[in-house]
């Protein structure tokens, strides 16, 4: 059975799980939970050693190559080009729109604190570099350090040969690792979709967040039938691009239902090498840098939510100046998300408010109750786009080969 086909069967299982099940029960709901937060952390169980070993070793053969600056550079631009893309996309569809607005809230749950600049810059910067290998919570100060090592590698090829082979071994043991979790993430996909559906079932007022989620919704199916694919003909050489979004199924329904891009990061990178064709060396270099920094679906939904949000505020509607702060700003913020791999689109969200101020820095809570489905949609685009990326930039560089669709895992 295709992997997609099992994530599938699993999200549908939680779905009518959810459904049935009754919101009354506060016991079941804490159990819910607790299966959730199991299944993200054995989702993510093999990424962060998977990382940690696979990046120097693709660094170090692409370093040999004279590759990895200009390739670097490459795909750094591509996704903060794509991130300011979406965000303006997103400005565009809710100023033309206009969904109607959500009455103001005084009470709402919190959703986590606002990631701050200096808080990332510690992470990236220890005390100790050991501790980038303590928590799987943000990605980027594991791969800084590899990408460190793996420059290292390069300097006594003869001193550094028998670590290379070391991390050449470990990347593929972990490899192996990730493969077998990926196979049955299904099964922790039901609880993970039970306790979503069951959570928003209890908090959403569908009738005051309709036509955001609607706007939201509409968006994410545009981008990814009509925007990716046009994409991925124009730069990816004239192909079928519906055969690519067929490849990333899997990763992007773990995204959706999830909500957490980490937890589908494994999967998308199985599914870049044994169904896209994508060699190591590209592979494990671009998607982990594309989850911290290439949230483009995240962009979107953020700078429509904030539209929608600021003008809950004012019955004036959001003025010229603040589209074109939000143009802006809406990208910084989606940066800043990296660090919330769980939170996306709500933690741009988050910053968003905190970079307006204007005494505007817990408007996020308007969109509080609706904050699962729009992390769900975020991710979704995001694993999409990030796989469409790294494919795209493979052939660049000529680190792709292809498959026919039948061979997909």
């Amino acid at each position: 059975m295709k992997i997609w086909m099992k994530y599938l069967m699993g999200a549908v299982l939680g779905v009518v799980l959810a459904l049935v099940l009754p919101l009354e029960d506060s016991g079941l709901r804490t159990v819910l939970g607790f299966l959730f937060d199991l299944s993200i952390r054995i989702g993510r169980y093999a990424l962060l050693p998977l990382v940690l070993f696979s990046v120097p070793v693709a660094v170090f053969e692409q370093n040999e190559d004279k590759a990895f600056w200009r390739g670097l550079g490459r795909t750094i631009l591509v996704l903060v080009a794509a991130v300011a893309v979406l965000g303006l996309l997103g400005v565009v569809v809710a100023a033309a729109v206009r969904p109607t607005r959500i009455p103001l809230v005084a009470d709402a749950s919190s959703v986590g604190a606002v990631p701050d600049v200096k808080d990332l810059l510690f992470s990236i910067f220890p005390d100790n570099p050991m501790a980038a290998l303590v928590s799987s919570r943000f990605l980027l100060p594991t791969y800084f350090l590899a990408v460190l090592l793996g420059l290292a590698f390069s300097h006594d090829r003869a001193a550094t040969k028998p670590v290379v082979q070391l991390f050449d071994s470990l990347s593929r043991i972990f490899y192996q690792i990730n493969s077998f979790f990926v196979e049955f993430l299904g099964v922790l996909i039901i609880a993970a979709a039970a306790r979503n559906v069951l959570e928003l079932r209890s908090e959403a007022r569908a009738d005051v967040y309709r036509p955001l989620l609607l706007t939201v919704g509409a968006e994410a199916l545009v981008v990814a039938l009509v925007v990716l694919p046009a994409a991925l003909w124009f730069f990816g050489g004239k192909k079928n691009p519906y055969r690519v979004l067929y490849a990333l199924l899997a990763p992007s329904i773990a995204a959706l239902v999830t909500g957490d891009l980490y937890f589908s990061l494994g999967t998308l990178m199985k599914h870049a090498k044994e169904s896209l064709g994508i060699r190591r060396r590209a592979n494990v270099l671009d998607l982990p840098l594309a989850a911290i920094f290439g949230r483009a679906g995240t962009a979107l939904v953020t700078s429509t939510a904030f539209i929608v949000v600021l003008s809950s505020y004012s019955n004036l509607g959001v003025s010229p100046a603040s589209l074109l702060w939000i143009v802006i700003f809406a990208p910084i913020a989606t940066l800043l998300s990296g660090a919330s791999p769980d939170r996306g689109a709500m933690a741009a969200l988050m910053s968003l408010c905190s970079l307006y101020g204007k005494g505007f820095e817990n408007g996020f809570l308007i969109a509080a109750p609706v904050a699962l489905p729009l992390i769900a949609i975020g991710g979704f685009l995001d694993a999409l786009w990030i796989g469409c990326a790294s494919l795209l930039l493979a052939r660049r560089s000529e680190l792709s080969q292809e498959k026919e669709a039948r061979f997909f895992i």
